[in-house]
């Protein structure tokens, strides 16, 4: 069995070790609490702000959509437009193309007309090609405008938290509790190990 000599030395050292790791960590702990209250105020800075950018991302493609849809429609308008055109053209070179005595006066009128109907047409087709492209433009829009009004309503959620100081509080009253803890125990273990080491032996 140990003696109270060497019970005593092992108190006394547990007690210096102990005050040791209080000062060292009292250092580290309570930097590292200022840490934890700077990073908290600029990461909710950084979501606030970024969730205000990501809404008004979300409503700037709800916009976009709108002019999407005013120009799909505009698009399949100047389509229909530009095929009765050439509906019209076909009828009136048709209508050129009459005989009298013999000859045909009005055939190369009617072969303009055919022309211009044949432009009509090609004209037509581009713009049902444009439409069918803006309207697959205006489908991923639609995605992205949702997706984008989902994820700022996840960063104003993740944003709306205490206020900095208030939530690394906490923290720093832990770190002072437990460095006083840690005191108490080195105090008692150093206070005991010097009465054993000054007691006489029994």
């Amino acid at each position: 069995m140990p003696s109270r000599r060497t019970i005593g030395r092992l108190l006394v050292a547990y007690g210096v070790v102990g005050f040791a790791l209080v000062a060292v960590g009292g250092l580290i702990g309570l930097d590292l609490a200022a840490r934890v209250e700077g990073l908290s105020g600029t990461a909710t800075a950084t979501l606030t702000a970024a969730s205000r950018a990501t809404d008004a991302a979300a409503d700037a493609f709800a916009d976009v959509d709108t002019s999407l849809e005013e120009a799909v429609a505009s698009a399949d308008a100047a389509s229909a437009l530009a095929r009765e055109a050439s509906g019209s053209l076909r009828s009136l070179a048709v209508a050129m193309d009459i005989t009298i005595l013999g000859t045909q006066p009005l055939a190369q009128l009617a072969d303009e007309f055919v022309a211009s109907a044949g432009q009509a047409e090609a004209l037509a087709g581009t713009l049902d090609g444009v439409g069918s492209s803006l309207g697959d433009t205006r489908a991923d829009v639609a995605r992205i405008g949702p997706e984008l009004s989902a994820l700022s309503a996840e960063l104003t959620a993740l944003g709306d938290t205490p206020d900095a100081a208030s939530a690394a509080t906490p923290l720093r009253l832990f770190v002072v509790l437990l460095l006083v803890w840690l005191v108490m125990q080195s105090a008692g273990s150093l206070g005991a190990g010097v009465v054993l080491l000054r007691s006489r032996p029994g």
